[in-house]
């Protein structure tokens, strides 16, 4: 401790000493330049008069200024800014106490505006000095043989940001050997040293001339059709491919190293991320008491992620599925506001008693129920599992909520309520009814918020893909038109919690969800960025349409009233349809349920939910020896696997 110390305070000390000697020069240099080096002519008396004071001036500016604690070989623009300042002040303090002190007699007043310009020449160059050479040894230091050669894609402030930091950066095993950009006007330049060698299309010339070994994006406002462009190119090219964040995604707008991570899905199929109103967000939030259910779940937990840095009074999580429930604790602790409690709970949303004395333990201000079983398939073999859930379990938390005095209610709800086709839409469908009825007969607001599919989401579309290009195919997609609206959970969890600040009670809001994806075209995504070719190293099967499953999805009714609310990517439905009777429907179903079908409870629920139009009656066998019957197609262009 005592070394480092004195390490410290003995480097202080020359950095002053020396910061002295320049300021001592520079003056010296002011009366030389002015009499035209004619060094016998120099006013010694007025020098040496003088130079103390400048010293003075001129030190106690720089400390006043922070530029004696500076790190010399990390110099950039705001330190050379801190000088110019630092200078500034300390000839405006010159001039003055030189006239005040001495008079100007005999003291050449050119000296003054030379002396400047000299103290932010000296102090700035031994310090870009000092840098250069550091940079310098780096990289001679780093050969190419050392680690690997680093390609560049986009030659813009990022880019240039990214090579400066790879020749700085002793841990990064990376050397910086050319860009690529697709402005014409900077093919042919240098940035560090480095040549703007080609355009993006030039890449696998590019990757067998500098013989690159790591290509990285570094287009940070670059559209997701521009980056699966580069993503393709550089699979040609037979390079790998890493990307910096979207400018939305940089914590403060600054490009870093350590930013530099693989290619995501979202990177390539996302869309501008919303621009959220924190602070409206934050206020409906902050030091209140908020309730998720489902909170093991993919919005679940992207629910109390978001919830917790809000620094609620306390924060609930419910769900029945203990494993994930045990790490997501154990995350949220690791992050949560020290003046949030925390209360991890197993239960069950149909377990009404259970449910009521949670809640009485903390009676929440807000409850978001995200518990649903939401798998199409499942649902269409147990209706009567989607009903108990889906709509028992709302109504059921929804009534403990109420009993409590929750100031709202905000259930996550799905495009697939839309003109339901699937027992999974339907039930939830039924569930937006059920709340809206409850908002029309109880304080508590009553909100739903529906949206289309999480990109990642457990068991959803795209772990299995990868599963399945992990085990070499096929990958199986049930139609090539089928397409689905997709956005990330961190977005979609965030205008919920915009909505439900926003909600008056008994909205539905839909949050808009760009153009939809074609399920293909994600497929393919993915077998692209695992570095293969799709319909020769993966194939992609096509196993037709299930039970309940549609082509598109909608997001609103037709006739429904599409309302801006003025938040980015927020949209309110005024919904005209004000059905009476569904809580009591909904509670003579449950009661009813034990003792019907399967094919029963179907036919039930499509007498209750209007529009729906369910699939074929549940019949396994018949399912089972139809698909059999039916060879999978193929995507055009791929041949049939060995044996098939």
């Amino acid at each position: 401790m005592v070394a480092t110390k004195m390490s410290g305070n003995t480097r202080r000390v020359a950095v002053i000493l020396l910061h002295a000697v320049l300021v001592a020069a520079s003056f010296w240099a002011s009366f030389a330049i002015r009499l035209d080096f004619d060094f016998g002519a120099i006013p010694g008396d007025v020098f040496w008069q003088s130079l103390p004071v400048v010293l003075a001036l001129r030190l106690a500016s720089l400390a006043g200024f922070r530029l004696f604690r500076g790190m010399w070989r990390y110099v950039a623009i705001p330190d050379l800014v801190q000088i110019l300042k630092a200078t500034i002040v300390s000839s405006i303090a010159f001039v003055i106490l030189q006239t005040w002190l001495f008079g100007l007699e005999g003291f050449p007043r050119s000296v003054f505006l030379i002396d400047f310009a000299g103290n932010i020449l000296l102090l700035s160059g031994v310090r870009l000095l000092v840098r250069i050479m550091r940079e310098r040894s780096m990289t001679g230091s780093s050969t190419v043989d050392s680690g690997g050669r680093l390609l560049i894609i986009g030659a813009g402030d990022a880019g240039a940001s990214l090579c400066s930091q790879a020749f700085t950066n002793n841990s990064f095993p990376y050397t910086p050997v050319a860009f690529a950009d697709d402005d014409r006007s900077k093919v042919g330049q240098t940035i560090i040293g480095v040549p703007v060698a080609g355009r993006i299309a030039d890449i696998p010339s590019l990757v067998r001339q500098y013989m690159v070994d790591l290509a990285v994006i570094a287009i940070p406002s670059a559209s997701s059709s521009r980056k699966r462009a580069i993503v393709e190119v550089c699979r040609e090219a037979g390079v790998e491919c890493k990307i910096l964040p979207a400018t939305a995604d940089l914590v403060d707008g600054t490009v870093s190293i350590s930013e530099i991570r693989e290619v995501d899905i979202l990177d390539l199929l996302g869309r501008p991320q919303a621009r959220l109103d924190v602070e409206i967000i934050r206020a409906s939030i902050q030091g209140k008491k908020v309730m998720v259910t489902g909170a093991a779940g993919s919005v679940g937990s992207e629910l109390a992620r978001q919830i917790a840095v809000l620094e609620p009074s306390h924060l609930v999580l419910a769900d029945r599925a203990e494993n994930e429930l045990v790490f997501l604790e154990s995350e949220i602790r690791a992050s949560i506001q020290p003046g949030t409690a925390l209360t991890v709970r197993i239960v069950d949303v149909n377990d009404q008693p259970a449910l009521l004395r949670l809640m009485r333990e903390c009676y929440p201000d807000s409850v978001f129920h995200a518990a649903a079983h939401k798998h199409v398939n499942l649902m269409e073999e147990a209706p009567s599992q989607a009903i108990t859930n889906n709509v028992g379990g709302t109504l059921s938390v929804a009534r403990c909520a109420i009993e409590v005095g929750a100031d709202n209610f905000v259930l996550v709800s799905t495009d697939k309520a839309v003109n339901p086709t699937s027992v999974m839409g339907a039930t939830k469908r039924f569930a937006e009814l059920v709340i809206r009825e409850l908002n029309r007969t109880s304080p508590t607001r009553f909100i739903a918020v529906r949206f289309g599919n999480v990109l990642g989401s457990n068991a959803s579309v795209v772990p299995i893909f990868r599963r399945q290009i992990e085990a070499g195919g096929p990958v199986t997609v049930t139609d090539p038109d089928v397409e689905r609206y997709f956005m990330s959970g961190s977005e979609a969890v965030g205008l919920i919690l915009q909505a439900a600040a926003v909600g008056k009670g008994g909205e539905v809001f839909i949050l808009e969800m760009g153009e939809p994806i074609k399920i293909v075209t994600l497929a393919e995504t993915l077998i692209t960025l695992s570095g293969l070719t799709p319909g020769e190293d993966i194939e992609i099967v096509y196993t037709g349409l299930k039970p309940g499953e549609k082509l598109s999805e909608e997001l609103s009714f037709s006739g429904e009233d599409v309302t801006d609310t003025g938040l980015d990517k927020l949209w309110v439905l005024n919904d005209p349809q004000n059905e009476t009777g569904m809580v009591s429907a909904a509670e003579q179903l449950l009661v009813d349920l034990p003792e019907l079908g399967e094919n029963a409870a179907r036919g039930r629920l499509a007498e209750l939910v209007s529009g729906y139009q369910p699939a074929a009656a549940f019949d396994p066998s018949q399912r089972d020896s139809a698909a059999t019957a039916t060879a999978p197609t193929r995507a055009p262009g791929v041949a049939d696997s060995p044996g098939a």
